[in-house]
């Protein structure tokens, strides 16, 4: 989380302006001052905040609980946040460490780290490992697979709201096989705080890495074909071209796998890695494609060769997890059966208002049942992601922030005009309002769980009045 000028206090408060503390995402797309930071040390002091909140005690009316600022959108923003990091950080490991109990501000880093010093692992990773268990659960981060998700393993989600009824802070669980656990997962924070969940465990998994540029059609020509040859995979669709910089995984067993290996520190290992290194040719690039940066990706194009890596799972999934650029992206799921359209619709709309300025990933990720999930198609196995990128290190001048939302919001029409359905991850840039999104989920079942007290502008816009 980045937070400047907050102290160690169970409330930090001030009024918006220059005195309050400033909040920024990952990608530095976002930015917002909040009224107020509440920061409780224990459970206690927790419930207690949620109730004041709730009788209307405090000049605040709503919260949000950031995970780790990952999220490029205004879902992070409101008046009032809770920061969880001053909660105890516990873990659990059952008997034999087949399962674990874990508290819920855990990043998934330390948490694989930590589960890897008993020879254990959860079945995936999604593209960032210093989000917070919570943050992941709350936005529905998926992993780069058809076949294994992240959630494979979560048996529960305890998180604390307040009790309309009685006004009383209250636990609640919602448990793998019940109904309600549709709205445990993608619950876009607006449930409550999630305080501590339950994984079941497996043994440490291992995979090889292979990195190479290839053809887009070797990929897409045969989905279930590419996703029989690897359990994670995903291209980076060089601009203007029909080729990709693929990076791919596939499990291997221990012995053949370096038990503690990891991506080298000394070549480029993938987008923002190779980008880095040519840095001075970029910085004044713009959210768009221009010549300068057009001739890097053609340069990689003929040069990056292949690059391979045995470790794992916690240092393989994904290769970019501890990224050194930054970028704000929109996360976008399409049926599999309009891929072909999808990549045509693309290079049209990007052919008349310019590409944008890194790769968009294309991968799959196998479907599920949460009731906000973006990722949820009824009768689909898995869909297809486009996740479209914009390196911020090089939005310097004035109006290149705004022109990212511009951009990708002249696509979302452009695609809605060609007819073509789709989806959008909550947590990145999106255009969603309370039509789409009453067509596209199953906000009805979800909405008895909402406690309006975590309901921002920004979901209010999307989901209506909580």
């Amino acid at each position: 989380m980045s937070v400047q000028g907050v102290t160690d206090s169970v409330v930090t408060a001030g009024a918006a302006g220059a005195g309050a503390p400033l909040m920024e995402d990952w990608s530095k797309i976002v930015s917002f001052r909040p009224e107020a930071i509440f920061r409780p040390r224990d459970l206690d002091e927790l419930k207690a905040l949620l109730v004041r909140v709730h009788r209307g005690e405090l000049p605040q009316k709503r919260l949000r609980v950031p995970g780790s600022l990952h999220s490029c959108s205004a879902i992070c923003v409101s008046e009032a946040i809770l920061d969880v990091g001053g909660l105890p950080k516990t873990m659990e490991f059952e008997a034999g460490d087949g399962a674990v109990v874990v508290s819920a501000n855990w990043s998934l880093h330390e948490f694989l780290d930590e589960l890897g010093r008993r020879g254990k692992s959860v079945t995936a990773t999604g593209g960032t490992d210093h989000q917070t268990l919570a943050g992941l659960i709350s936005t529905g981060t998926a992993p780069a697979s058809s076949r294994h998700a992240l959630y494979d393993l979560l048996d529960w989600v305890e998180y604390v709201a307040v009790d309309p009824a009685s006004g009383e802070a209250v636990e609640r669980r919602l448990s793998r096989g019940e109904p309600a656990f549709g709205a445990a997962v993608c619950s876009l924070g607006a449930l409550g705080v999630i305080t501590r969940v339950g994984f079941r465990l497996v043994d440490q998994l291992y995979f090889k890495a292979v990195q190479k540029i290839v053809p887009l059609e070797e990929l897409f020509a045969d989905l279930d074909r590419t996703s029989a040859t690897y359990d994670f995979w995903r291209v980076n669709w060089l601009p203007k071209t029909e080729k990709g910089l693929l990076w791919a995984a596939t499990r291997v067993p221990r012995e053949e796998a370096d038990p503690e290996g990891d991506y080298k520190t000394d070549q480029s290992e993938g987008i923002l890695d190779f980008l880095l290194n040519v840095w001075d040719r970029l910085t004044d690039s713009g959210p768009l494609l221009e010549t300068a940066t057009d001739l890097v990706y053609r340069v990689m194009a003929m040069a990056y060769g292949t690059k391979k890596a045995t470790g794992p799972l916690r240092n393989m999934l994904p290769v970019d997890r501890r990224a050194p650029l930054h970028v704000a992206m929109a996360e976008w799921s399409f049926d599999p059966a309009q891929l072909d359209r999808v990549l045509a619709e693309c290079t049209r709309y990007f052919g008349d208002h310019g590409w944008p300025n890194i790769p968009t990933e294309i991968e799959l990720t196998r479907t599920d049942q949460a009731f906000m999930s973006p990722w949820r198609w009824e009768g689909l196995p898995y869909i297809v992601k486009f996740n479209f990128m914009y390196l911020t290190e090089v939005l310097t001048r004035p109006g290149e922030k705004e022109a990212v939302h511009q951009h990708l919001r002249g696509l979302w029409e452009h695609l809605e005009r060609a007819g073509i359905p789709f989806k959008a991850h909550w947590g990145k840039i999106n255009f969603l309002d309370p039509d789409f999104v009453r067509r596209n989920h199953r906000l009805d079942d979800f909405l008895p769980f909402v406690s309006p007290m975590f309901v921002n502008d920004y979901l209010r816009e999307r989901i209506g009045p909580a």
